[in-house]
C-alpha cells in the first residue's frame, strides 16, 4: 500500500474528489482578483486546477501535502463577497474560516487528514502568511513549525509559475521567500 493510494493523478480525478465537499460546489462562479490568481478565467475552479497540476508536478510531493493543498482554500465559498465595480470576489479571512470548516467537518475524512489534522489546520491558517509575514517572531514560528516543509509544498503549488500582471514571475518571489525563512531557522 502506497502513501499515494487514493490520491488523484489527473485534474479530472482531483475535481471529482473536490465535488464531494459542499465548499467546492460553486468554484466556477467565484472569481479571483486576477492580480493574485490570473489562472485561466480567474475563477476559483481554474485556480484549484492549476494548483493541483503544480502540486502533481512536484517530485517531492507528499500525501499530507495533497490533502493540505486540497483544503487550503476551503474557506473561500463561505467568505466570498462580490464587488460589482471590480468584477471579482474578495475572500477576507478565508484562511481562519477554512481552518474552522476543516476542523468542524473534515478531520476524519480519511487516515491522513485524521493523523495530520493539526498540521493541515495550521497550513490552511498559514498559507497566505507564508507570503506576507514580516515580524521576526511570527516568521520564526512559521519557519520552525514541524509542518513548515508541507506548508512550503502547498505554497509552491499555490503560487509557482505564475506571471503577475506587472510582469513579475512568482518563481523569483518564491526564491526570495524561501531564503527569508531559511535565514530564520
Amino acid at each position: 500500500m502506497s502513501e499515494f493510494d487514493g490520491i488523484p493523478d489527473t485534474v479530472e480525478e482531483f475535481l471529482e474528489i473536490l465535488s464531494k465537499f459542499d465548499e467546492f460546489h460553486n468554484m466556477a462562479e467565484l472569481l479571483h482578483n486576477p492580480n493574485y490568481h490570473p489562472e485561466g478565467d480567474s475563477s476559483f475552479k481554474a485556480h484549484m486546477m492549476a494548483v493541483f497540476e503544480k502540486w502533481h508536478a512536484n517530485p517531492n510531493r507528499t500525501a499530507m501535502g495533497f490533502w493540505a493543498m486540497a483544503f487550503h482554500d476551503i474557506g473561500k465559498q463561505a467568505t466570498a463577497r462580490f464587488n460589482k465595480e471590480r468584477g471579482f470576489h474578495s475572500f477576507i479571512k478565508h484562511e481562519s474560516v477554512g481552518a474552522e470548516i476543516f476542523v468542524d467537518k473534515y478531520l476524519d475524512h480519511n487516515g491522513i487528514t485524521r493523523d495530520f489534522a493539526d498540521y493541515i489546520e495550521w497550513i490552511i491558517q498559514q498559507h497566505t502568511n507564508f507570503w506576507f509575514v514580516q515580524k521576526p517572531g511570527k516568521s520564526l514560528a512559521i519557519a520552525t513549525h514541524p509542518a513548515f516543509e508541507t506548508l512550503s509544498e502547498v505554497c509552491l503549488a499555490d503560487k509557482m509559475g505564475l506571471t503577475l500582471p506587472d510582469g513579475r514571475v512568482m518563481d523569483e518571489e518564491w526564491d526570495g521567500r524561501v531564503a527569508y525563512f531559511v535565514a530564520m531557522r
